[in-house]
């Protein structure tokens, strides 16, 4: 079989199934020929050595880096040149050996049109003439026209298996130019299924890979070679069970399409890649019965999946901590309702009914405040104000605003500020939400002792913030979860203290934003310190463009003043 592309010459490849068993033909018929005597040379040595050189030559075609096929032109010429000699030192020149350059003009003419057939035909006419006159010590009139019938019909012989095998000039070029379209179409379909997100397998009947695009191999975290590999031994499936599902096995239960989402890959004991998966089957006509397969696409879909169950863990989370607020609301309320419906108005009961119905509520509203913030926070897209302020003003803020209620639990609330601390250019609004988060819960999980907000620079580019109280404190089993959703402690005192359970996962959302970490240190009975480590600088470059804003307004505020 012969694989051409007949877009260029340097493209097109010979099989070496097809030239090397015609070389090893010729090395049989020589070693005939001569063992029966009927070679011009009778020299031993000679023969045999040049049928043991082009025995190995043939062979040669099967070494891969000698690439045989993409040479043409060097296999071309050195055919040429074993045959001439050959003709002219081995074998008598007038034999039938002369018929084997038949087939070097054909394929002279397949590679290089009109010009390798001319070519080819000086060589052979050249060799017959310089055979003669090697072989007869001299060319008579009879041994011409010997030579011009016998170099005439070759010439014919190749004119008519050209014809039929290649066609005239012109179906030769319209060939040529469907081919180049189709080889055309192909790479901009190849281009087309590599330039998708989504994962592309072509399998056979068989099940092997027949074409893949790059990004199968990150699906798979490979760089191998997939081309016929079956299917099922590098799609590794599994159901929502845990048990392995052969990928063929699906494709071939498809009848046109198939759709379904309820496999994934495992990576490891605790995690997976859950996978969309697309199956069509194609090549149903009779033209492509030989090409029948099935096209499989492959989507990661993990980040949906977790989406989707976060969702729904998230709203039965709030479903279930409004419910216990409402309903103790909504039973105060209609107690007070119908302690003022009697005769006896107990005004003390009804009170005290109406601010347990009224703490509820306000409870309510805190959870409402923290979802909102919590929204807000999960905004990573968005720009944020940012400013540039002292934080010695936020920390006297807090200070003024949450000391009351220090007090009013018997506890102190201290601040202690570095002497010298830079401006820092970020939200004012989320660095005030952060700390104001951080004393409220120091507070309330504080019932002896007190709060300190320490300030501090840690070099010219970073300051921290600590909130230390000398609270319940956390166990080192549960430090790693203060920052989930709803999360509480299984501390009685912290249980028996009201709570949401969103404030420090919104807190770690709002530092994230402003690109500042967050550290916890704590000891139970000791109490906990939280600290923000903050950039002085907003790095973000969607916030670049506000902190550019900000740096100019208090430039010309101070050459103002």
């Amino acid at each position: 079989m012969v694989q051409v592309s007949l877009s260029s010459s340097d493209d097109v490849s010979l099989s070496p199934k097809l030239v090397t068993p015609a070389a090893l033909g010729v090395v049989i018929l020589l070693l005939i020929n001569f063992f029966t005597k009927q070679t011009f040379n009778s020299n031993r040595t000679v023969v045999l050595s040049i049928a043991v050189a082009l025995t190995l030559f043939a062979f040669s075609h099967f070494i891969p880096h000698l690439k045989f096929g993409k040479a043409h032109a060097f296999y071309l010429y050195s055919y040429h040149w074993i045959l001439a000699g050959l003709l002219i030192f081995i074998v008598p020149v007038l034999s039938y050996y002369l018929y084997l350059w038949v087939m070097l003009i054909c394929m002279a003419e397949f590679f290089y049109q009109a010009k390798g057939t001319i070519i080819s035909g000086t060589a052979l006419l050249a060799t017959m003439l310089l055979g003669t006159l090697y072989q007869y010590n001299g060319i008579t009139k009879d041994l011409l026209f010997k030579i011009i019938p016998e170099f005439s019909l070759i010439l014919v012989v190749n004119l008519i298996l050209t014809r039929l095998v290649f066609g005239n000039r012109q179906s030769r070029k319209v060939l040529s130019e469907k081919i180049v379209r189709a080889e055309y179409e192909h790479g901009r379909l190849l281009a087309l299924i590599n330039s998708m997100s989504d994962a592309v397998v072509a399998v056979n009947d068989e099940g092997k890979i027949t074409t893949y695009n790059a990004a199968v191999l990150d699906l798979l975290d490979t760089n191998k070679t997939l081309s016929d590999t079956l299917i099922d031994d590098v799609l590794l499936l599994q159901d929502a069970k845990g048990e392995s599902v052969l990928p063929f096995e699906l494709a071939k239960n498809t009848k046109h399409i198939k759709k379904t989402s309820d496999y994934h890959i495992p990576l490891d004991r605790n995690d997976h890649v859950d996978l969309d998966i697309n199956i069509s089957r194609i090549g149903t006509s009779g033209l492509l019965a030989k090409q029948q397969g099935y096209i499989i696409l492959l989507r990661d879909i993990t980040k949906e999946k977790s989406l989707d169950e976060e969702r729904d863990l998230f709203i039965s989370e709030v479903s279930h901590e409004l419910r216990t607020p409402i309903t103790i609301a909504e039973g105060e309320l209609s107690m007070a309702v119908m302690l003022a419906e009697k005769p006896e108005t107990d005004a003390k009961a009804i009170k005290e009914s109406v601010v347990r119905g009224h703490d509820q509520i306000v409870f309510l509203a805190d959870m409402v405040n923290d979802l909102s913030a919590l929204s807000r926070a999960q905004r990573d897209d968005i720009q944020i104000d940012v400013e540039t302020f002292k934080i010695e003003d936020v920390m006297n803020e807090i200070l003024t605003t949450y000391k009351p209620q220090a007090e009013k639990r018997g506890l102190w609330l201290k601040l202690e500020m570095a002497p010298t601390l830079p401006e820092i250019a970020t939200s004012r609004l989320y660095f005030r939400e952060i700390l104001q988060n951080f004393v409220t819960n120091a507070i309330k999980y504080t019932d002896h002792g007190g709060v300190i907000i320490k300030c501090q620079a840690v070099d010219r580019d970073n300051v921290i913030i600590d909130v230390i109280d000398t609270g319940a404190g956390i166990a080192k089993t549960e430090q790693s979860k203060v920052y989930d959703k709803f999360w509480r402690s299984e501390d009685p005192y912290t249980r028996s203290t009201s709570g949401t359970g969103l404030g420090l996962f919104i807190t770690a959302k709002l530092a994230h934003r402003i690109g500042g970490t967050l550290r916890l240190t704590s000891k139970l009975k000791e109490g906990s310190t939280f600290s923000l480590l903050l950039p002085v600088k907003a790095k973000r470059s969607k916030d670049k463009v506000n902190f550019v804003k900000s740096e100019l307004a208090l430039l010309l505020d101070k050459n103002d003043s």
